[in-house]
């Protein structure tokens, strides 16, 4: 990609494996992509995902966490969706062509 060009995505934390979550949602999240023949394998803590995107020549632009994605998209819903308690949003950018 060339330099300059930006990527985001979602990624699932550490405490993936661990965590149910809401009405075990995340339990659930996890069983349903393995049952769809993609299971989840990925769980990252920042500073791991820091060095993933360093060694890709990508730069970290910004990183939500569950709580700042709760606070930013869903904080005065009135519908009670929450932001999911193990995925974060990265927006990360290519740094050298």
């Amino acid at each position: 990609m060339p330099q300059g060009s930006a990527i985001v995505f979602d990624y699932a934390d550490e405490q993936l494996f661990e965590t149910k979550g809401i009405y075990e949602r995340v339990a659930h999240m996890v069983q349903l992509a393995a049952a769809s023949g993609e299971p989840m394998h990925c769980a990252l803590s920042l500073p791991e995902l820091i060095t993933m995107l360093e060694e890709s020549e990508l730069g970290l632009y910004e990183h939500l966490a569950p709580e700042d994605i709760q606070q930013r998209y869903f904080a005065h819903r009135t519908d009670n969706l929450q932001a999911f308690e193990t995925i974060h949003y990265v927006h990360a950018v290519k740094m050298h062509a």
